[in-house]
């Protein structure tokens, strides 16, 4: 598998990740600051899909970059199906919102390990933009993350966000 294949793949998985924050935030139109913060993090993954997409024409400017992480076909199958299960979860009647914060916290826990594993494989130009736009600004992401957690009380799930901040902030050095 050549790292192009890996990437449209990953560019595939924040394409799915801005329909299901979409899909959160419609299910849950009485929860105004939930549903504003579900849109909002929908666009964060519409951005990441641009990115990705980005470097994959980085990728090719660079003679094709460097070796792709140890990922298999199998793996992003499995990977794949992993997000097709949240997806399921979060248009399924009668989950509340609580429910729909911990998919939404298992989405990202899904997703930051797979880009970190990506980024040391990328080309120095594709690196830095993805560097600097996908772990750079995640923790501003995960404070928004952090204000959904918020608003549908469930203050208990602030532990799991954090570390991800956490995560973010050992890759950037």
């Amino acid at each position: 598998m050549n790292l192009n294949a890996v990437v449209e793949h990953y560019a595939q998985l924040e394409k799915r990740g801005v329909l299901f924050y979409r899909g959160l935030a419609e299910r849950f139109p009485e929860h105004p600051v939930a549903a504003r913060v579900w849109r909002e993090l929908s666009n964060t993954e519409a951005s990441h899909f641009a990115l990705l997409e980005l470097a994959q024409d980085w990728i090719a400017m660079a003679g094709g970059g460097e070796s792709p992480p140890a990922v298999t076909e199998a793996g992003l199958d499995t990977q794949s199906a992993r997000m097709a299960e949240l997806e399921a979860a979060s248009a399924r009647a009668g989950g509340g919102i609580e429910d729909a914060v911990e998919l939404t916290i298992r989405w990202e826990e899904a997703e930051l390990p797979r880009i970190l594993e990506l980024v040391p494989h990328l080309p120095a130009r594709a690196r830095g933009h993805v560097m600097a736009g996908m772990i750079a600004g995640e923790p501003e992401h995960y404070r928004v993350l952090l204000d959904l957690v918020k608003a549908a009380g469930a203050p208990g799930q602030a532990e799991r966000v954090t570390a991800l901040v956490e995560r973010c902030r050992a890759a950037l050095g």
